[in-house]
C-alpha cells in the first residue's frame, strides 16, 4: 500500500456563526482557491476600513508636513495608530471571512447573498423535512472523512469526489423546494382531479429523497472503512509505544537480583550489631530473651510476619537450644 500527502487544500466543512447561531457549511467545490483568495482581499478591504486607513494617512502626512509641536506629534502619532487599527481590522475580517457571518439583514456579505453559490449550510434545508437530517448526516460526513488520518492513505482523489457528489446531492434537493412547496398545495386542493398531479408532484421528491438516502448510505460506508483503519493505526501506535516503554523496564533476572542483594541486608546488619554489643558489653537485645519474657509490642512486630522478625524469632530459638 503506497501513502499520500493530503493536499494542501482548504477544508471542505467548516463551523461558523451566523445570526441565527452556530452552524455547518460545506463549500462549493467548484470555487477554485485563486477565487477563495480574492473573496478574502475584498473582505479585508471593505470600504470603511479603506477609506479610515486613507483618512489616516492623510492626517499623519498633514501633521508631519506642518513642522515640529506637541500638537503635530500628537496628530501624527494618532494617524499612525489609526492606520495599524484599519490593517489589523482589515487582516481580522479577511481571516474570519468563511466562519463569521453576523451581518445585518440589510448588509450580508457576498457569500450571503445567494444560497448555494459558494456555500450550503445546514440550517438551509431545515424546511425539508426529514430530509435536513441527511443533509445534516452528510456535511458531517465530509467533514470526518476529511480530517480522518486514514486520508494520508487515500488517494487524493477521493475525498475530493466525495465532497463533489455530496455538494450535488444537495444542490439536487434544494431544487425540490418548488415540487414539494407544490405537492403541499395540490395535496390541499379539494379537487379530486388535481390528485393524479399531487401524486406525480410527491412522486418527484421521493426518487430525490431516495436517492439522497443512498448517498448517506455510501458515505456511511466509507466512514466505517476509515474509522476501522483509524482502528488499526491507533492500535499499532499503542503497540509500538507499549513496546518502547516496556524495553526500559528492568527484566525479572535483573529485579531478582536486587532482591536477593536486599535479602542479605539484614543479617549483615545483624551480625555487625550483634558484635558490637559483645565489645561493648552493651547487654543483650530484648528478642534475645525466651520468649516468654518479650514485651507485647514486640510481639507484634514479630507478629506481622518481616523477613527481619522471622530471622530475628529463628536467632532466638537457636540461643535457646544451644543454652
Amino acid at each position: 500500500m503506497t501513502q499520500h500527502d493530503p493536499p494542501d487544500t482548504a477544508m471542505p466543512v467548516h463551523a461558523a456563526t451566523f445570526l441565527d447561531g452556530p452552524d455547518s457549511m460545506l463549500l462549493n467545490p467548484d470555487i477554485p482557491e485563486s477565487q477563495w483568495r480574492g473573496e478574502r482581499v475584498r473582505a479585508g478591504l471593505r470600504p470603511r476600513t479603506v477609506l479610515t486607513g486613507l483618512a489616516s494617512v492623510a492626517l499623519a502626512a498633514l501633521a508631519a508636513a506642518s513642522g515640529s509641536g506637541f500638537a503635530a506629534v500628537l496628530s501624527s502619532g494618532a494617524g499612525i495608530l489609526t492606520v495599524g487599527a484599519s490593517l489589523v481590522a482589515g487582516w481580522y475580517s479577511a481571516a474570519r471571512m468563511l466562519i463569521d457571518h453576523r451581518h445585518g439583514p440589510g448588509s450580508p456579505c457576498r457569500l450571503d447573498r445567494v444560497r448555494g453559490e459558494f456555500f450550503f449550510r445546514g440550517r438551509d434545508f431545515a424546511d425539508l423535512g426529514t430530509a435536513s437530517y441527511a443533509v445534516r448526516t452528510l456535511i458531517a460526513g465530509v467533514g470526518e472523512l476529511h480530517r480522518s488520518p486514514a486520508r494520508e492513505w487515500i488517494d487524493p482523489g477521493v475525498p475530493r469526489e466525495v465532497h463533489a457528489v455530496v455538494w450535488q446531492a444537495l444542490c439536487c434537493l434544494d431544487r425540490t423546494r418548488a415540487a414539494r412547496t407544490l405537492a403541499g398545495e395540490l395535496a390541499a386542493d379539494p379537487d379530486a382531479a388535481v390528485g393524479e398531479l399531487a401524486a406525480a408532484a410527491r412522486e418527484a421528491v421521493t426518487v430525490i429523497d431516495d436517492a439522497v438516502n443512498e448517498v448517506v448510505r455510501h458515505l456511511h460506508g466509507c466512514l466505517v472503512l476509515t474509522r476501522a483503519w483509524e482502528a488499526k493505526l491507533r492500535h499499532t501506535a499503542l503497540s509500538t509505544r507499549t513496546d518502547h516503554i516496556l524495553a526500559a523496564v528492568p527484566d525479572p533476572a535483573e529485579v531478582r537480583r536486587l532482591s536477593e542483594a536486599a535479602e542479605a541486608l539484614p543479617q549483615n546488619v545483624f551480625a555487625y550489631i550483634t558484635a558490637a554489643r559483645d565489645i561493648t558489653g552493651a547487654g543483650t537485645f530484648p528478642w534475645e530473651h525466651p520468649t516468654s519474657q518479650w514485651s507485647r509490642r514486640l510481639r507484634v512486630l514479630l507478629s506481622r510476619g518481616t523477613w527481619t522478625g522471622r530471622a530475628l524469632a529463628r536467632r532466638v530459638r537457636s540461643r535457646e537450644g544451644l543454652s
